[in-house]
């Protein structure tokens, strides 16, 4: 049996137009973290240094620059860097009786943010995570979104972050996310 979601998406990039690529980002944010850690699968451009070091070195960042949207959860409408490295994100299934996950791997972190991750991971709070796709030739609109995804499950190593991404208790959320009252809805009334 298909995956219609799989079916849609591979016909929409096999349909993208050439030598435009699609930027998958991963944007952590944690309690411990003092600002959200932004990722992008991408080779990246220069965008910055490191400072330098006690021998006076420094080290290039590369990543690329995207606008977010609007209602961003950090950051709303700005202009913001994600550092480029390598991670994968495997889709959501849709398997019945289940709350959809996807996995996450993300590989050569950082050292801060390795620092930053390995508490959080550890503290029993909640992860949040946005994944977001831009296209190369528009950085400046987003493409695909998913929010309000949890990082569970999270194992730490050295240079390595693995863990599961849901959407929390979704089974126990209200649909469609608001609560019927009488000044609202008066035929509720008898």
């Amino acid at each position: 049996m298909s995956d219609l979601l799989s079916d849609a998406l591979e016909e929409a990039y096999a349909s993208a137009p050439i030598g435009i690529d699609v930027w998958e980002t991963i944007e952590i944010r944690h309690s411990e973290l003092s600002i959200p850690a932004r990722f992008v699968l991408d080779h990246g451009e220069k965008i910055g240094e490191t400072a330098p070091d006690a021998h006076g070195q420094t080290q290039d960042i590369y990543g690329r620059m995207v606008k977010l949207e609007a209602d961003a959860p950090a950051d709303a409408g700005e202009w913001v860097s994600f550092l480029a490295t390598a991670f994968e994100v495997q889709h959501p299934d849709s398997a019945p009786n289940r709350p959809p996950e996807m996995a996450l791997i993300l590989n050569n972190v950082p050292g801060d943010i390795m620092a930053a991750l390995g508490p959080a991971a550890a503290s029993g709070e909640g992860v949040d995570v946005t994944y977001r796709e831009f296209l190369s030739d528009d950085p400046e609109t987003l493409h695909f979104r998913l929010t309000g995804l949890t990082l569970k499950r999270v194992g730490v190593t050295a240079l390595r972050v693995e863990g599961r991404i849901g959407f929390g208790d979704l089974f126990n959320k209200v649909f469609p996310a608001s609560f019927y009252n009488v000044n609202d809805n008066p035929s509720l009334v008898a």
